[in-house]
Protein backbone atom coordinates (compact mmCIF):
# COMPACT_ATOMS: atom_id res chain seq x y z
CA UNK A 1 0.00 0.00 0.00
CA UNK A 2 1.52 3.29 -1.10
CA UNK A 3 1.38 6.48 0.95
CA UNK A 4 -1.19 7.84 -1.50
CA UNK A 5 -3.36 4.75 -1.11
CA UNK A 6 -3.15 4.85 2.68
CA UNK A 7 -4.05 8.54 2.63
CA UNK A 8 -7.14 7.68 0.59
CA UNK A 9 -8.45 5.12 3.10
CA UNK A 10 -7.20 6.84 6.26
CA UNK A 11 -10.55 8.59 6.93
CA UNK A 12 -12.19 5.17 7.08
CA UNK A 13 -9.42 3.67 9.21
CA UNK A 14 -9.88 6.60 11.59
CA UNK A 15 -13.41 5.39 12.39
CA UNK A 16 -12.16 2.00 13.64
CA UNK A 17 -12.01 2.27 17.42
CA UNK A 18 -10.16 -0.87 18.52
CA UNK A 19 -6.46 -0.75 17.62
CA UNK A 20 -6.04 -4.49 17.03
CA UNK A 21 -8.92 -4.49 14.54
CA UNK A 22 -7.51 -1.40 12.82
CA UNK A 23 -4.13 -3.16 12.53
CA UNK A 24 -5.87 -6.16 10.96
CA UNK A 25 -7.60 -3.89 8.44
CA UNK A 26 -4.25 -2.41 7.44
CA UNK A 27 -2.74 -5.89 7.02
CA UNK A 28 -5.63 -6.87 4.73
CA UNK A 29 -5.28 -3.66 2.71
CA UNK A 30 -1.57 -4.38 2.26
CA UNK A 31 -2.47 -7.83 0.94
CA UNK A 32 -5.01 -6.66 -1.66
CA UNK A 33 -4.19 -7.20 -5.35
CA UNK A 34 -2.90 -4.00 -6.93
CA UNK A 35 -5.82 -3.78 -9.37
CA UNK A 36 -8.24 -3.19 -6.47
CA UNK A 37 -6.81 0.32 -6.08
CA UNK A 38 -7.28 1.23 -9.75
CA UNK A 39 -10.29 -0.43 -11.37
CA UNK A 40 -13.90 0.86 -11.40
CA UNK A 41 -16.47 -0.84 -9.19
CA UNK A 42 -18.34 -2.07 -12.27
CA UNK A 43 -16.44 -3.58 -15.20
CA UNK A 44 -19.36 -2.64 -17.50
CA UNK A 45 -20.35 0.67 -15.85
CA UNK A 46 -24.00 -0.41 -15.62
CA UNK A 47 -24.51 -0.87 -11.90
CA UNK A 48 -22.74 1.79 -9.86
CA UNK A 49 -22.88 5.59 -9.34
CA UNK A 50 -20.37 7.93 -10.95
CA UNK A 51 -18.09 8.21 -7.92
CA UNK A 52 -17.30 4.49 -8.09
CA UNK A 53 -16.44 4.41 -11.78
CA UNK A 54 -13.17 5.22 -13.52
CA UNK A 55 -9.73 5.08 -11.86
CA UNK A 56 -9.97 3.94 -8.23
CA UNK A 57 -13.74 3.50 -8.35
CA UNK A 58 -13.80 0.09 -6.67
CA UNK A 59 -11.86 1.34 -3.67
CA UNK A 60 -14.17 4.35 -3.36
CA UNK A 61 -17.14 1.96 -3.52
CA UNK A 62 -15.76 -0.09 -0.63
CA UNK A 63 -15.18 3.10 1.34
CA UNK A 64 -18.74 4.18 0.60
CA UNK A 65 -20.04 0.92 2.06
CA UNK A 66 -18.29 1.73 5.34
CA UNK A 67 -19.66 5.27 5.25
CA UNK A 68 -23.18 3.85 5.00
CA UNK A 69 -22.40 1.48 7.88
CA UNK A 70 -21.20 4.45 9.91
CA UNK A 71 -24.50 6.21 9.19
CA UNK A 72 -26.28 3.16 10.60
CA UNK A 73 -24.03 3.14 13.66
CA UNK A 74 -24.99 6.72 14.49
CA UNK A 75 -28.54 5.51 15.19
CA UNK A 76 -29.50 4.30 18.65
CA UNK A 77 -31.52 1.42 17.18
CA UNK A 78 -28.20 -0.03 15.97
CA UNK A 79 -25.45 1.24 18.27
CA UNK A 80 -27.33 0.34 21.44
CA UNK A 81 -27.41 -3.31 20.35
CA UNK A 82 -23.86 -3.65 19.00
CA UNK A 83 -20.50 -3.69 20.76
CA UNK A 84 -17.68 -1.47 19.51
CA UNK A 85 -15.85 -4.58 18.32
CA UNK A 86 -18.84 -5.77 16.30
CA UNK A 87 -19.09 -2.35 14.65
CA UNK A 88 -15.36 -2.34 13.90
CA UNK A 89 -15.49 -5.86 12.43
CA UNK A 90 -18.36 -4.70 10.21
CA UNK A 91 -16.21 -1.77 9.05
CA UNK A 92 -13.42 -4.18 8.10
CA UNK A 93 -15.89 -6.38 6.21
CA UNK A 94 -17.22 -3.37 4.31
CA UNK A 95 -13.80 -2.02 3.42
CA UNK A 96 -12.61 -5.40 2.09
CA UNK A 97 -15.80 -7.05 0.81
CA UNK A 98 -14.79 -6.72 -2.87
CA UNK A 99 -11.10 -7.35 -2.24
CA UNK A 100 -11.05 -10.22 -4.73
CA UNK A 101 -13.59 -8.83 -7.21
CA UNK A 102 -11.68 -10.31 -10.16
CA UNK A 103 -9.77 -12.87 -8.13
CA UNK A 104 -6.04 -12.60 -7.54
CA UNK A 105 -3.78 -10.19 -9.41
CA UNK A 106 -2.86 -13.04 -11.76
CA UNK A 107 -6.54 -13.86 -12.32
CA UNK A 108 -7.25 -10.20 -13.11
CA UNK A 109 -4.44 -10.05 -15.67
CA UNK A 110 -6.02 -13.03 -17.43
CA UNK A 111 -9.59 -11.66 -17.27
CA UNK A 112 -10.73 -8.28 -15.94
CA UNK A 113 -14.38 -9.25 -15.46
CA UNK A 114 -16.03 -9.75 -12.08
CA UNK A 115 -15.90 -13.27 -10.69
CA UNK A 116 -19.31 -14.31 -9.45
CA UNK A 117 -17.78 -16.20 -6.52
CA UNK A 118 -15.73 -13.19 -5.38
CA UNK A 119 -17.46 -13.06 -1.96
CA UNK A 120 -16.26 -16.61 -1.28
CA UNK A 121 -12.78 -15.84 -2.58
CA UNK A 122 -12.44 -12.87 -0.23
CA UNK A 123 -13.89 -14.83 2.69
CA UNK A 124 -11.26 -17.51 2.10
CA UNK A 125 -8.55 -14.83 2.18
CA UNK A 126 -9.85 -13.61 5.54
CA UNK A 127 -9.82 -17.14 6.95
CA UNK A 128 -6.13 -17.51 6.10
CA UNK A 129 -5.51 -15.22 9.08
CA UNK A 130 -7.25 -17.52 11.54
CA UNK A 131 -5.24 -17.42 14.76
CA UNK A 132 -3.48 -14.18 13.82
CA UNK A 133 -4.36 -10.61 14.87
CA UNK A 134 -7.90 -11.54 16.00
CA UNK A 135 -9.46 -14.63 17.55
CA UNK A 136 -11.18 -17.35 15.52
CA UNK A 137 -14.71 -16.08 16.15
CA UNK A 138 -13.86 -12.55 15.01
CA UNK A 139 -12.06 -13.77 11.88
CA UNK A 140 -15.08 -15.91 11.07
CA UNK A 141 -17.40 -12.95 11.77
CA UNK A 142 -15.69 -10.91 9.03
CA UNK A 143 -15.45 -13.83 6.60
CA UNK A 144 -19.11 -14.81 7.03
CA UNK A 145 -20.38 -11.26 6.51
CA UNK A 146 -18.29 -10.86 3.35
CA UNK A 147 -19.37 -14.24 1.94
CA UNK A 148 -23.05 -13.18 2.10
CA UNK A 149 -22.82 -9.58 0.89
CA UNK A 150 -24.49 -10.25 -2.48
CA UNK A 151 -27.85 -10.83 -0.80
CA UNK A 152 -30.63 -12.07 -3.06
CA UNK A 153 -28.31 -12.10 -6.08
CA UNK A 154 -26.92 -15.46 -5.07
CA UNK A 155 -27.18 -17.38 -8.35
CA UNK A 156 -25.75 -16.81 -11.82
CA UNK A 157 -26.79 -18.36 -15.13
CA UNK A 158 -23.17 -18.72 -16.21
CA UNK A 159 -21.99 -20.40 -13.03
CA UNK A 160 -22.96 -23.35 -10.88
CA UNK A 161 -21.90 -21.41 -7.77
CA UNK A 162 -24.66 -20.57 -5.29
CA UNK A 163 -23.68 -17.87 -2.83
CA UNK A 164 -24.93 -17.89 0.77
CA UNK A 165 -27.63 -15.32 1.51
CA UNK A 166 -27.60 -12.98 4.50
CA UNK A 167 -29.16 -14.77 7.46
CA UNK A 168 -28.24 -12.64 10.48
CA UNK A 169 -28.31 -8.97 11.40
CA UNK A 170 -24.65 -8.42 10.54
CA UNK A 171 -24.68 -9.91 7.05
CA UNK A 172 -27.99 -8.19 6.31
CA UNK A 173 -26.58 -4.85 7.41
CA UNK A 174 -23.50 -5.26 5.19
CA UNK A 175 -25.69 -6.24 2.23
CA UNK A 176 -27.90 -3.18 2.66
CA UNK A 177 -24.86 -0.88 2.89
CA UNK A 178 -23.41 -2.46 -0.27
CA UNK A 179 -26.78 -2.15 -2.02
CA UNK A 180 -27.06 1.55 -1.17
CA UNK A 181 -23.47 2.22 -2.23
CA UNK A 182 -24.29 0.67 -5.61
CA UNK A 183 -27.37 2.78 -6.43
CA UNK A 184 -26.77 5.13 -9.34
CA UNK A 185 -29.01 7.84 -7.83
CA UNK A 186 -27.04 8.00 -4.55
CA UNK A 187 -23.78 9.88 -4.79
CA UNK A 188 -20.97 10.80 -2.40
CA UNK A 189 -18.34 13.51 -2.35
CA UNK A 190 -14.79 12.20 -2.03
CA UNK A 191 -13.05 15.52 -2.67
CA UNK A 192 -11.45 16.60 0.60
CA UNK A 193 -13.41 13.86 2.34
CA UNK A 194 -12.79 13.37 6.06
CA UNK A 195 -14.40 11.35 8.83
CA UNK A 196 -14.17 11.97 12.55
CA UNK A 197 -10.90 10.51 13.85
CA UNK A 198 -11.15 7.65 16.26
CA UNK A 199 -11.16 8.84 19.81
CA UNK A 200 -8.91 7.76 22.69
CA UNK A 201 -8.93 3.99 22.45
CA UNK A 202 -7.90 3.12 26.01
CA UNK A 203 -11.10 3.38 28.06
CA UNK A 204 -9.18 3.04 31.32
CA UNK A 205 -7.43 6.36 30.69
CA UNK A 206 -10.37 8.42 29.45
CA UNK A 207 -11.00 11.53 31.57
CA UNK A 208 -14.51 12.95 31.75
CA UNK A 209 -14.22 16.59 30.56
CA UNK A 210 -17.41 18.01 32.11
CA UNK A 211 -20.01 17.67 34.87
CA UNK A 212 -19.73 17.13 38.58
CA UNK A 213 -17.11 14.39 38.11
CA UNK A 214 -15.07 16.41 35.62
CA UNK A 215 -11.36 15.49 35.65
CA UNK A 216 -11.94 11.95 36.93
CA UNK A 217 -11.41 8.74 34.96
CA UNK A 218 -14.66 7.57 33.40
CA UNK A 219 -14.00 3.97 34.40
CA UNK A 220 -13.72 5.01 38.07
CA UNK A 221 -16.95 7.00 37.78
CA UNK A 222 -18.69 4.01 36.21
CA UNK A 223 -17.62 1.70 39.04
CA UNK A 224 -18.47 4.18 41.81
CA UNK A 225 -21.50 5.91 40.33
CA UNK A 226 -23.26 3.65 37.78
CA UNK A 227 -26.50 5.66 38.10
CA UNK A 228 -24.69 8.77 36.89
CA UNK A 229 -23.35 6.88 33.88
CA UNK A 230 -26.86 5.68 33.11
CA UNK A 231 -27.93 9.34 33.17
CA UNK A 232 -25.08 10.26 30.79
CA UNK A 233 -26.21 7.65 28.28
CA UNK A 234 -29.75 9.00 28.26
CA UNK A 235 -29.04 12.72 28.30
CA UNK A 236 -25.87 13.57 26.37
CA UNK A 237 -24.92 13.27 22.71
CA UNK A 238 -21.10 13.55 22.88
CA UNK A 239 -19.85 10.72 20.69
CA UNK A 240 -16.51 10.30 22.46
CA UNK A 241 -18.04 9.94 25.94
CA UNK A 242 -20.75 7.53 24.80
CA UNK A 243 -18.25 5.38 22.90
CA UNK A 244 -15.84 5.26 25.84
CA UNK A 245 -18.70 4.38 28.17
CA UNK A 246 -19.76 1.53 25.89
CA UNK A 247 -16.17 0.22 25.85
CA UNK A 248 -15.94 0.47 29.64
CA UNK A 249 -19.18 -1.47 30.05
CA UNK A 250 -17.91 -4.19 27.74
CA UNK A 251 -14.61 -4.36 29.59
CA UNK A 252 -16.21 -4.57 33.04
CA UNK A 253 -18.71 -7.17 31.84
CA UNK A 254 -15.89 -9.36 30.50
CA UNK A 255 -14.06 -9.08 33.82
CA UNK A 256 -17.06 -10.27 35.84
Amino acid sequence: MTNEQKELVQPILNTIINEDIKEFAIVLLEDMPEYIWHVPASSTGKYHPTFSLNEGGLMRHQMAVVRFLNFFFELEQYNSKLTTRQMDLMRVAGLLHDGRKSGSQKDYEASKYTRFNHPLLMADEIRKYDGKYLNHDEIEFVAEAISKHMGQWSEDRKSNVILPKPDDKFSRMLHVADYLASRKCLTMDFEGYTEPKSIVTNPEEYILPFGKYSGQKLIDIYKAHPDYCDWLEKNISKRDVLTMLKMIKEKCKNED
